[in-house]
């Protein structure tokens, strides 16, 4: 069946101080996935106690995904994979197999190599160099250059539904200048232009669903 495999690998996992605080910190990681995207095909599971794995049938929700982990405290590698999923009978990553998930761990190689740590690959029909060049753009210029502007797109990508009053208290402002403040650190920070270049890969990973489906 059709799928798009996700795999992040905890970045400099060997060197980590403590590999039982490592275990624990992808277990809270995969329940905290799980709960917010519960429709998967495989559900995130750890692998070699320093990365994790997941199948989706949808292509466009990879990128919340990605979102997901970059709005989280452990740094790491994140492989996107196009393709097939073959073993529809099992649901655990030990067991999984399939195109997409060859293809997520080349694209979580590639990741290794770029700065923004995050790489789609697939079929060779698949411009997936599309995706990562639109990725190259949005990352991490587009998500803020200063301390705060980190901090208002993270609320924000936390809180899609919060007002920019609601968000203004959250990051500390008094209440009488929440609003005023947020909608200043939104035009500093490129928000809409961002929102602007999402809208433009989501649309392209529907349409790579749409292509790998007639095809």
């Amino acid at each position: 069946m059709q799928a798009v495999a996700l795999s992040f690998d905890v970045k400099g996992s060997r060197d980590y101080p403590s590999k039982e605080a490592l275990l624990q910190g992808l277990r809270v990681l995969a329940n905290d996935l799980n709960t917010a995207f519960p429709l998967s095909i495989v559900p995130f599971q750890i692998k070699s106690g320093d990365s994790l794995l997941a199948v989706f049938a949808d292509y466009p929700v990879s990128y919340p995904v990605i979102l997901h982990l970059l709005n989280q405290e452990l740094p790491g590698y994140i492989g996107i994979g196009f393709g097939q999923y073959e073993t529809i009978s099992t649901t655990r990553a030990e067991e999984a197999n399939g195109s997409a998930i060859i293809h997520a761990f080349e694209a979580q190689k590639l990741a290794k190599t770029l700065p923004s740590r995050i790489a789609f690959a697939g079929p060779p029909y698949l411009p997936t160099a599309l995706l990562n060049g639109y990725l190259e753009m949005l990352y991490p210029a587009y998500f803020g250059k200063t301390d705060r502007q980190i901090e208002l797109h993270r609320l924000m990508d936390r809180y899609p539904d919060d007002t920019y009053e609601e968000i203004g208290l959250k990051m500390g402002f008094k209440e009488q200048d929440a609003r005023v403040n947020v909608a200043k650190l939104v035009s500093r920070s490129q928000r809409k232009q961002r929102k602007r270049l999402e809208a433009a890969l989501t649309q392209a990973l529907e349409q790579f669903q749409v292509w790998e489906a007639i095809r």
